[in-house]
């Protein structure tokens, strides 16, 4: 690219001095030839730019809008939670409570031993 531009300038300088078309047409070549190569220089600067700031840990804005959109999802996801499970509660507690008689336990009666009677009547 460089090598390019110097034997466009070598060539034009050359002939700078016979007339003022010569002049002009540098001028607009000069101009064709920064058009076409700015914007692989601009790629090239950008391409750097991302590697420098990959390689320092710094996050992209496009990756910051991404994070923040997802964010904004999992806490509206929280608050629809949030409202279901009210209702659920809601819910719960305006349902009857039955109230059920407690079932009662019969206990064998044993039969005690004589021994186990003169022990208690001593």
């Amino acid at each position: 690219m460089a090598s390019d531009i110097n034997s466009v300038l070598k060539k034009y300088l050359s002939s700078f001095g016979k007339n003022e078309e010569a002049l002009t047409e540098l001028t607009r070549n000069l101009r064709g030839w920064i058009v076409e190569n700015g914007e692989v220089v601009k790629a090239r600067i950008e391409d750097q730019i991302d590697e420098a700031a990959v390689r320092m840990g710094f996050a992209k804005t496009s990756e910051l809008d991404h994070l923040n959109a997802r964010i904004a999802e999992l806490e509206s996801r929280l608050e629809n939670g949030a409202k279901k499970s009210s209702k659920l509660s809601t819910k719960k507690k305006a349902a009857p409570v039955v109230k059920t008689q407690p079932v009662k336990k019969t206990v064998k009666s044993s039969k005690k031993t004589a021994s186990s009677r003169k022990r208690v009547s001593k």
